[in-house]
């Protein structure tokens, strides 16, 4: 089986040497193919990422589905293989594609692949920077930008974009990130001391609760105001709440606008 998916890859290059997109195209789809049913998911990623390289070599004006298609099949054998920053670089050029066919749910899948893969790659990097070794090694010109304190940097903003709001495609996680943020501040809110009409008092669950909705939404009543150290949870949350809030309704508006 693997004999045979290099017969294919080997025919592939001679037709793409003689300029043949279409017959190398079909030849790297299926030596890729083979490659991933044999378990060779190296072998597999580069043979599917070539056959992308020639649909989209070829297409001029014809749809650009083939290639996504191609991309997104390489990306997941580059994944399998281990080798996440190469994945990621395939997953952003099956987005690209799919974006050019404006087939936007498709685009927003790959997309968010890629920004995790990118970011699992930067932890991994950090962790355990003597295992990088993936397709890279294979002839695919690793990325040496990154710095480690560029890295760390990155590792953190693209660790809050996934949870806040899954990199701009995920805006339920910001909604989930909201209601978190308020009953653990409400939480905290029970442990401190409020004031309403001049009286300081130990809260219940419901009235912090009504406290941490009205301070996250910087609605601010003032009927009910923190005292001493509740004031730090306070500002902490309006913060959350100014920055949080645009956050959801942005990632909302892509994601209905792309549907």
């Amino acid at each position: 089986m693997k004999k045979e998916a290099r017969i294919l890859e080997k025919e592939a290059h001679d037709f793409l040497a003689q300029g043949c997109t279409d017959e190398a195209y079909e030849l790297f789809r299926k030596a890729g193919e083979a490659y991933a049913g044999n378990g060779a998911h190296k072998e597999a990623a580069l043979c599917l990422a070539s056959a992308a390289s020639c649909w989209a070599a070829q297409s001029g004006e014809r749809m650009f589905h083939n290639s996504s298609l191609a991309y997104e099949a390489a990306a997941r054998e580059a994944e399998a293989a281990g080798d996440l920053e190469y994945a990621s670089v395939l997953y952003r050029q099956a987005a690209i594609n799919f974006e050019r066919d404006m087939e936007f749910l498709s685009f927003s899948d790959s997309f968010y692949k890629s920004r995790e893969c990118l970011r699992r790659f930067l932890v991994r990097s950090l962790i355990m920077p003597q295992k990088m070794d993936g397709i890279s090694a294979a002839g695919i010109k690793r990325d040496e930008s990154y710095g480690l304190l560029k890295r760390v940097v990155l590792c953190i903003s693209l660790t809050f974009s996934s949870l806040i709001w899954g990199h701009g495609e995920r805006p339920a996680r910001t909604f989930y990130s909201v209601v978190f943020m308020i009953f653990v501040s409400a939480i905290l809110y029970t442990q401190g001391h409020l004031i309403e009409n001049g009286i300081i008092f130990k809260p219940d669950f419901f009235q912090a609760l009504y406290l941490s909705v009205i301070t996250i939404a910087t609605v601010g009543y003032g009927d009910i105001t923190p005292v001493g150290a509740a004031r730090l949870i306070a500002i902490a949350e309006a913060l959350c709440g100014i920055f949080i809030v645009p956050v959801f309704i942005v990632g909302l508006s892509r994601k209905f606008l792309r549907t």
